[in-house]
């Protein structure tokens, strides 16, 4: 046939797109928008009027993606038109088209080419899908099906059991993208018709398989192959006598199956239902929880023994049910050793996508992943015109195949919000990952002179004294105050009250802001104890002690338990690779907007924070009596004490104006005395335009349409073909044992107050109360 003859012939399709497939993935998409479909006398369809254009897209394009294309060519909304397809068993029948699922089934059931038909909304929506909550999984229908008969009733094609290479895609965007667009209800009319008669094709061998399967859980029964070869495959009931048959033959010398005979009817009695329940295969069950794993990753393998329980009468133990999450979060997600191989392509496209921010990436000499830095252009922007100079570093594990360690670095922003500066991934803890960090913190800090706070791990000693300076290095109070408990029960006090008494002593000393405090502080433990002001003097109070360390730290004395990094992105730092970077860029820009958005409702130029600090300042100074005296400072008596303050210089003898930057209570009773506005005060950091400087720069997550995808040799490559370099996942093992998901929690942390249900006191339960005694 002739080029001229071919152009013709498609015209004359009644098609709005026509898809023809070419070769390696790639489909020809012929446009057609603007007609109406007629049914002719003799059975065929015409699609008259309208205009035509054509595209090539690929096979492994998500529903998004290719309703984005298909758009940006013909420059309409995807809101104003619906999308309809048909397949080749009834090319009068129109399909919705609306979701990945349904663009997989209309490449499927079309086998070289199919319709699409474009056409007007009935209705615009005016609005966003709102939210809905994580759908309840519900797996198949549990009624057993005796007799099913072949008839010509129009329905729904089977859900996509498409076993293509899967893209890398976060988890957060495919659960949105499944809360926007409900999750279909794994019942089992869908199983029911995974194949739906003579004639229908299928890619290969395993599709037909998996399609087999499928109906097998579907209808209750079990089934055997008396012929299975990529060539030919003959499928029959295992019950005796059951006529239900179906066969299929490759076409050609193509990898293309297709059915021959199709015999959907069994005569089963009650006994043989019973007894020839479907056997279950990780590899082909897993299939039918794809769509609750994409909705809800965290899809516990008892709800998946429930659930099958329940709808299929199936029984799984434990490892059966992990076993079909692994499998179906592998077709999903990819393998996990492909994960660090799309991880060079997504940091040259971050850095693409927001020019200014700092990615390095390191790899052994055999290419084998070690290190990861990425800080933000928005992050950097912000930091460096509005922060205060004060960083906390932290790190936290990370799950998964390879493990690895989650390093992070985090400001205040002038709320005393969080304000997450870097990321790295690492493969340990050591001096050398933990300098090769800092020295990349040191290019986002630039000139500025920071305040590091961190742990007393030897690693971070020796690399923060080394890149930021010893006298800028600021000890995690929270993780000293472990250290001196440990301590204490070790070798010094015993007994309940005697620690609470030693802690309370560490607090004073801590949190002395004069040099005198500290000093009767010190005495007063020295009485109570040798032991522990020798421990204190030992570790260096200059580092932690407020009245000792000689530079500002803005009152920030330990990392933030309760506002932590990793708090942040708990379940975040579970996932692989590169959904974590997805994740983390994700979270990073609606914080963002929500912090700019909320800074716009300020009632003054501080944020509520701030303004609570202060407000809490001035109740406790408006008792205070204040004295004006020479040179514009002021006397104010706090008790049998004369505290001086000097407006001028924005100083006070107790020191916290100067190391906070907000004014104290003795500030404040001085402030509130001559007139003045307490807030006009506040440092400029704590303020509305520094807040504004934080969160002016622009952000954007990365464009994933056109993400390579992995080969089956493990090859990088696009839809074009180009290759992309590739690293191999890190050398480290997983040890053995389930990994732990929670932090261990500092004794020093708030805790829930436990009251008795009996007497309704705090701090006991209703077994170790004693008001009963009493009561008898």
């Amino acid at each position: 046939m002739s080029s001229d003859c071919l152009g013709l012939q498609l015209l004359r399709n009644p098609a709005n797109i026509f898809l023809t497939e070419e070769m390696d993935g790639e489909i020809f998409c012929y446009i057609h928008q603007g007609g109406e479909l007629v049914k002719g006398v003799d059975g065929s369809v015409e699609y008259k009027g309208g205009s035509n254009d054509s595209m090539t897209v690929n096979t492994n394009i998500s529903y998004d993606q290719f309703v984005s294309q298909l758009c940006s060519k013909l420059n309409i909304k995807a809101n104003e038109v619906e999308f309809h397809f048909t397949v080749k068993f009834d090319p009068s029948c129109q399909l919705p088209l609306n979701d990945d699922a349904s663009l997989g089934r209309m490449f499927r059931f079309n086998d070289m080419f199919c319709r699409l038909y474009l056409s007007p909304c009935a209705e615009a929506e005016a609005g966003v899908v709102a939210l809905a909550s994580t759908p309840t999984p519900v797996i198949s229908s549990n009624s057993a099906q005796v007799t099913t008969t072949n008839g010509n009733t129009n329905v729904d094609p089977p859900m996509d059991v498409s076993d293509d290479p899967p893209r890398i895609q976060s988890y957060g965007f495919l659960q949105r993208c499944a809360e926007q667009t409900p999750v279909d209800q794994l019942d089992s009319s869908q199983f029911h018709n995974a194949i739906m008669g003579s004639g229908q094709t299928f890619r290969n061998a395993t599709k037909f398989r998996d399609a087999v399967y499928l109906m097998s859980l579907a209808g209750k029964f079990r089934y055997s192959f008396k012929r299975n070869s990529p060539k030919q495959m003959t499928v029959v009931c295992s019950v005796d006598e059951c006529p239900w048959k179906i066969t299929c033959r490759a076409i050609g010398s193509t990898n293309i199956v297709q059915v021959h005979t199709f015999r959907n009817v069994h005569n089963h009695s009650l006994e043989d239902v019973a007894s020839c329940q479907p056997l279950v295969r990780s590899n082909r069950a897993s299939l039918i929880i794809d769509n609750v794993i994409r909705s809800n990753p965290d899809y516990h393998p008892r709800q998946i023994c429930e659930d099958f329980i329940k709808q299929h009468g199936m029984q799984l133990s434990y490892c059966q049910a992990w076993q079909l999450k692994q499998k179906a979060m592998e077709r999903i997600y990819g393998l996990p050793k492909n994960y660090y191989k799309l991880l060079p392509w997504m940091c040259e496209r971050i850095v693409q996508t927001n020019p200014g921010t700092i990615v390095e990436l390191t790899h052994s000499s055999d290419g084998h992943f070690e290190q990861l830095f990425i800080a933000h252009a928005v992050s950097i922007q912000g930091f460096t015109m509005g922060c205060r100079p004060i960083i906390a570093i932290d790190s936290s594990h990370m799950s998964g195949p390879y493990n690895g360690t989650l390093f992070s670095a985090t400001s205040y922003d002038a709320n005393n919000s969080m304000f997450p500066l870097a990321i790295g991934v690492m493969n340990s803890e050591d001096y050398e990952d933990w300098s090769w960090f800092l020295k990349n913190l040191k290019k986002v800090a630039g000139d500025k002179e920071v305040v590091i706070i961190s742990d007393r791990r030897p690693a971070l000693l020796r690399s923060v004294r080394e890149i930021f300076g010893v006298e800028n290095h600021a000890y995690c109070y929270y993780h000293l105050k472990e250290d001196f408990n440990n301590f204490l029960n070790k070798n010094v006090i015993n007994g309940n009250q005697g620690k609470e008494n030693a802690l309370q002593w560490l607090d004073r000393i801590a949190y002395a802001r004069l040099e005198h405090d500290y000093n009767v502080c010190m005495f007063e433990l020295r009485k109570f104890n040798d032991a522990l002001a020798t421990w204190v003097e030992d570790n260096a109070p200059e580092h932690w002690a407020m009245s000792k360390f000689p530079k500002k730290r803005w009152d920030k004395m330990t990392t933030s338990f309760d506002e932590s990094f990793t708090i942040w992105l708990k379940d975040e730092r579970h996932y692989s690779i590169c959904n974590f970077i997805m994740e983390h860029m994700i979270k990073l820009g609606a914080m963002v907007v929500k912090h700019k958005e909320e800074s716009i409702t300020w009632k003054g130029s501080i944020g509520p924070n701030i303004e609570e600090k202060v407000m809490l300042n001035i109740t406790k100074g408006e008792a205070y009596p204040v004295t004006p005296l020479m040179n514009g400072i002021l006397g104010v008596y706090f008790g049998k004490s004369i505290l001086y303050v000097d407006i001028m210089n924005q100083t006070c003898t107790c020191k916290a104006w100067q190391m906070v930057g907000i004014p104290c209570e003795h500030a404040c009773a001085a402030l509130l005395s001559t007139g003045q506005n307490v807030s006009d005060f506040v440092e400029d950091y704590y303020k509305f335009p520094n807040q504004e400087l934080i969160y002016s720069g622009s952000f954007r997550g990365i464009e994933t349409h056109d993400m390579p995808s992995v080969d089956n040799d493990g090859v990088v490559r696009d839809f074009t073909g180009k290759i992309f370099p590739s690293l191999n996942p890190p050398h480290v093992k997983r040890p053995l044992g389930r990994p732990r998901k929670r932090r261990s929690e500092s004794p020093f942390m708030d805790k829930r107050t436990l009251y008795c249900s009996r007497c309704q006191m705090a701090g006991h339960n209703r077994k170790t109360c004693k008001r009963i005694h009493c009561l008898d």
